[in-house]
């Protein structure tokens, strides 16, 4: 809040300002909320000076009105849709991943949340040719992984390389780490200068419940305190450089002995602006021969979007070209959401 001085507007001296004072105007925002009549008789000046000054002070503290058409134009030059590499998991996505979005992928432990940023990653440097910051909390990164998709999908040598040049890998084991990192990038982007001239479209975190979770069993303020940091930090970088960032979390005991949930609690849930849910696919049983060995299939299911219906869900399997479409199939479902 600005509090009013002489100086701000040649109507308005030291002795209009005791006045306001006196009425209990101490800032820019009491005197422009007043009541600009009454203000003017109970201070014995005209009602047209009163309005000088709130003319002048609009000017030099109120923001600049923006048009909603304005608004639109710069949404829609600078959010891009960014592929997975995976249709039916870009349908359940309305396309993609948003550059001016958050998008969690939650998942019990082995459910290929790894393989899926690993995919994704190599897709968006690939197609769409955009950087990638993967920040890796839990030793799971694999340039050889990465190398492996890229074959996978039939990259020559030089596209490999500059895909892989526009992939960069940051690990992380420490929460204040991580809060710093994402600080650091905050400040390059800023600049326009993000290291290596790789201009991050997309930030990826695997994973936030490996830092957090284990600080939400002792001091709950600490841990819920620095819950709302990382989720500043995180929610800064869509929102104000439009850059898609992708974070995994793992899966929590629910209400019922058969359900299960995204860790981290309440204050979290608000972060995301789409939560995805990975699980078994129920179609696939452990003997069916239909799945190839070596071929995990899954089911993602929207557990929150502001886009699509809760309870979408499309199958998607995992394998050594990454994550992929299953054979023969091009459909997504929709379901009431079980989480």
């Amino acid at each position: 809040m600005t509090l009013l001085k002489p100086g701000m507007c040649p109507l308005l001296n030291e002795n209009l300002i005791r006045l306001l004072r006196d009425l209990k105007i101490n800032t820019v925002s009491d005197f422009i909320a007043g009541n600009a009549e009454e203000l003017a008789r109970k201070c014995s000046i005209s009602y047209k000076v009163l309005l000088s000054i709130r003319k002048v002070l609009f000017a030099h503290f109120a923001a600049i009105p923006i048009s909603g058409a304005n608004l639109y134009q710069e949404v829609i030059s600078s959010v891009a849709i960014l592929q997975t590499g995976c249709k039916s998991l870009d349908r359940v996505l309305d396309g993609g991943l948003y550059t001016c979005e958050l998008v969690e992928m939650a998942g019990f432990p082995k459910a290929g949340k790894t393989q899926l940023c690993h995919s994704v990653a190599s897709t968006v440097a690939v197609e769409s040719k955009q950087g990638v910051l993967y920040i890796d909390t839990t030793g799971g990164f694999s340039g050889q992984r990465l190398n492996e998709i890229l074959d996978q999908k039939g990259c020559t040598q030089l596209t490999k390389q500059e895909a892989l040049q526009r992939i960069q890998c940051k690990q992380v084991f420490d929460i204040y780490d991580l809060l710093e990192l994402l600080e650091e990038v905050r400040g390059r982007l800023e600049q326009g200068q993000d290291g290596a001239n790789v201009s991050f479209k997309m930030v990826i975190v695997d994973s936030v419940s490996s830092l957090l979770a284990p600080l939400l069993g002792g001091n709950q303020v600490d841990g819920q305190a620095l819950i709302g940091h990382l989720a500043q930090a995180l929610k800064v970088l869509p929102v104000e450089f439009y850059t898609s960032v992708l974070v995994t979390n793992t899966v929590v005991q629910g209400e019922s002995w058969d359900e299960k949930k995204p860790a981290l609690g309440r204050s979290w849930q608000s972060v995301p602006h789409t939560r995805i849910m990975i699980k078994q696919d129920p179609a696939v049983g452990i003997e069916d021969t239909a799945v190839p060995l070596g071929i995990q299939r899954r089911k993602a299911v929207i557990i929150k979007s502001q886009r699509q219906p809760t309870g979408t869900s499309a199958s998607f399997v995992i394998s050594e070209r990454g994550v992929t479409d299953p054979q023969g199939s091009d459909t997504m479902a929709v379901s009431p959401a079980t989480t």
